[in-house]
């Protein structure tokens, strides 16, 4: 030991070791240091994860260092040692764990503008930012070189931006390389496409409902500015309260993050959180999302997630969310007549209740609805145009195909847990053409633009009042608990030519109220009712319809672009209680009440005049004049199997310029009796120029159902006369003659049995059988 001793004393400089190795976690350890003089300790590079004790010394000694752990590639730091003119160098080398940086991701795509773009660099890479070698690999490297001013930061890889002025997207690879401290390469790449693209930013909602517990809301956003999050400007303003929004940030391309304090408050508040991206004095993207946060214990769930519960086609399920509600905005009505289809339960017998219980509710952007079913009319409270939340844990949901449609089953005043009234303001009511309508608008309310209806005479439901419930607007009805049908449908049509039926229940006090004139917005509740009295199969009338909630949801004004080229009726428009007087015979033609045409019956049979139910101001009257034209002629002749038809010869010399042209008309068959049940089920129209080659108007196809007789048992006859509009082809227009065929394109008919409304075919042994109209127009758009 004294020899080691002397040893130690005569050295000048030296240490107990020339190279140390760490592992990758933190810690701290000593060198010894053997001098006969003072020194001095510093580290030759540049490092902030190694911290010494003492920075100089005389005589032996000992340094400690501190070391933090290691989250990336190995690195190592050398200490410099040094007294008088002498130097020593130790080597200190830490492990890392193993893990290869990387960008976030492999691609990116960056608008066109000169943008500071930050990428962001997976893994712990501070203590080797300096020894990171950067590369470039342009798709044209004869153009300029578009990323300039690159820095390695906290925050990643950063550059700068040239414009792309060059009409194309350019790309460039961009390789970072570094070596550990055993001299390993790791090497990673990303590539970044300039677009020619200004920055865009959306949102898939505008607003967050959120209950009263601390939340993580997240909203997925769309746009091409993902490389840009971490330049935009993050701020809230606060309707109510403050503070309580603790952090916001732009995450994975795709999502706005928003952290919510719990609401203590008692009371609801709403913030708005506001995305902003700003370069150079100039607002690229302004977005703003609305968070309400509740002061209610449960918990949100969207229309969509609600809907996905039933992945197939069709379904049926039992909805298990505890604490879940669904928000929305009424736009059906409690104690309203007109929400749905009250369902016959005999021939002449009908659930009234079923309407009653029965409402909608919507998203408040309109884009998505339900229709909600109550076990009783009692529970349904919800009053049109206020927003409900409602409990949907324990309910049923019922989907439907063709077209997609969802029901929510066995509500109960229970499942209500906030009614509020809104504003206007607060929701949206869209507007649509009817040819624009598709699935997703099911159960939504909205207005349907530049409507007219078809045949605009008599009164919302055109029936044989006779047949409908006895009320106080119907005082000659069947009686209190005595009826054959509630939902009457009627045809409107549009500007472009597409139609739809709109569906009032004589129920309401204002079905029998006078159809209004003109042209204008119509709107009410997209529904998909079937009337087997009134369309064919389990009573087809279309794949949309509309419901009015009220009377003042059809708003009609005069438009002099939908116009009346000819029109047969033989009734007189300014007394509709009057019977009619035919003009014309079977052999020359029916003469029309507007404009100039023939109409003819195939057979050149006369015509006659039947019962056409129509309006009535007096709440006594059920009578019903005869004023429709019918042709008694065998409709499908058995013995050779072919259709008879009517036919309508008309010219469209005069407005060639004419947009669209539509067929308007409405039809009944038989005479009310079960000897008269065989009128032909399927019809369609064609057309011709020369009234000798005819060809069939594209989406033609309507049915006839026989009209229903007092007493009989039948639960498709029709109690009046069915309205169609029917778009005729451009190609007629200009023509200086146009024929029509309005004739069957089957044999099928009815029977007489309850539900027997095409258990039969038209035979040789059948005889003729009325058709009747009421009136056939051709209208056109200018």
């Amino acid at each position: 030991m004294g020899c080691e001793k002397k040893y130690e004393l005569d050295l000048s400089l030296a240490l107990s070791t020339e190279e140390i190795h760490l592992e990758a976690t933190e810690g701290k350890t000593k060198i010894m240091i053997y001098a006969d003089g003072p020194w001095q300790v510093a580290v030759k590079e540049e490092t902030d994860w190694l911290t010494l004790n003492t920075k100089s010394g005389t005589g032996n000694g000992d340094i400690l260092f501190s070391y933090s752990r290691n989250f990336g590639i190995a690195r190592k730091a050398t200490l410099l040692i040094t007294k008088g003119s002498e130097q020593k160098e130790l080597v200190i080398i830490q492990s890392g764990q193993n893990a290869a940086f990387r960008f976030s991701k492999s691609k990116y795509t960056v608008t066109r503008n000169p943008f500071h773009i930050t990428l962001p660099i997976v893994n712990d890479l501070q203590s080797n930012i300096n020894r990171i070698l950067v590369e470039y690999l342009y798709d044209d490297e004869t153009s300029e070189k578009w990323v300039t001013n690159a820095a390695l930061t906290e925050n990643g890889f950063e550059f700068d931006l040239l414009e792309n002025n060059y009409n194309r997207t350019r790309t460039v690879r961009i390789y970072l390389t570094v070596f550990d401290a055993y001299d390993k390469e790791y090497t990673v790449y990303a590539d970044v496409d300039q677009t020619t693209t200004n920055p865009t930013l959306t949102q898939k909602t505008t607003e967050s409902y959120l209950t009263r517990r601390p939340k993580m809301d997240t909203v997925i956003v769309r746009g091409n500015v993902s490389a840009l999050f971490p330049e935009f400007e993050k701020t809230v303003s606060y309707e109510n309260g403050s503070g309580w929004i603790e952090n916001v940030e732009l995450t994975n391309d795709s999502l706005l993050i928003i952290a919510v304090r719990a609401n203590e408050s008692g009371q609801q508040r709403v913030a708005n959180v506001n995305l902003k991206l700003v370069n150079k004095g100039v607002t690229y993207v302004d977005l703003t999302h609305k968070v309400i946060q509740t002061a209610q214990d449960y918990d949100f769930i969207d229309f969509d997630a609600l809907k996905a519960m039933i992945p197939g086609p069709t379904g049926e399920i039992r909805i298990s969310a505890p604490l879940k509600v669904i928000q929305g905005i009424v736009v059906g009505d409690a104690g309203n007549n007109n929400m749905d289809l009250n369902p016959n339960t005999a021939f002449n017998a009908i659930d009234f209740t079923e309407s009653l219980k029965t409402n909608y509710i919507q998203t408040e952007d309109g884009t998505s609805g339900f229709r909600l079913k109550f076990g009783t009319q009692a529970a349904n409270i919800l009053s049109r145009f206020t927003r409900a939340s409602i409990m949907v844990d324990g309910l049923t949901l019922v989907k439907e195909a063709n077209p997609t449609r969802y029901t929510i089953k066995g509500l109960t005043s229970g499942n209500i847990v906030q009614v509020e009234n809104v504003a206007p303001t607060d929701y949206t009511i869209r507007s649509k053409y009817i040819g624009e309508l598709v699935d997703e608008d099911v159960h939504t309310y909205l207005k349907l633009k530049e409507t007219t209806i078809a045949i605009p005479y008599g009164a919302f439901t055109n029936i044989n009042m006779g047949y409908a419930r006895t009320t106080s607007w119907n005082t000659q009805g069947a009686g209190a608990n005595v009826a054959y049908l509630d939902a009457i449908p009627t045809s409107i049509y549009d500007q472009q030519g597409s139609s739809i039926k709109m569906i009032v229940n004589t129920a309401n006090s204002w079905s029998r109220d006078q159809l209004p004139k003109g042209v204008g917005d119509l709107a009410g509740i997209i529904v998909h009712n079937k009337i087997i009295r009134y369309g064919a199969g389990a009573g087809e009338i279309g794949r949309y319809s509309i419901r009015p909630v009220n009377k003042a949801d059809v708003q009609l004004y005069n438009n002099n672009t939908f116009e009346k080229l000819v029109e047969w009726r033989y009734f007189n428009p300014d007394n509709l209680s009057a019977g009619g007087t035919l003009n014309g015979n079977g052999t020359s033609g029916y003469l029309p009440a507007v404009g100039q045409g023939t109409i003819l019956p195939s057979t050149g049979v006369n015509a006659s005049l039947g019962a056409n139910p129509l309006y009535h101001s007096d709440p006594n009257s059920k009578a019903v004049p005869s004023s429709a034209f019918q042709f008694n002629q065998k409709w499908w002749d058995g013995s050779k199997n072919a259709p008879e038809a009517m036919i309508i010869k008309f010219s469209t010399k005069n407005i060639a310029s004419a947009k669209t042209m539509i067929l308007n008309f409405n039809i009944g068959g038989g005479s009310g009796t079960a000897a008269t049940l065989h009128v032909p089920v399927y019809w369609h129209v064609k057309y011709s120029t020369d009234g000798v080659n005819y060809a069939v108007v594209p989406n033609s196809d309507f049915s006839v159902r026989p009209l229903a007789g007092w007493g009989l048992n039948h639960n498709f006859t029709a109690l009046g006369l069915n309205p169609y509009s029917i778009k005729l082809p451009n190609s007629l227009l200009g023509q200086d003659n146009v024929y029509l065929r309005i004739e069957p394109k089957s044999n099928i008919c009815a029977v007489d049995s309850p539900n027997g409304g095409e258990g039969g075919t038209v035979s040789a042994s059948h005889g003729a059988v009325n058709v009747r109209f009421g009136v056939v127009a051709i209208n056109y758009i200018q």
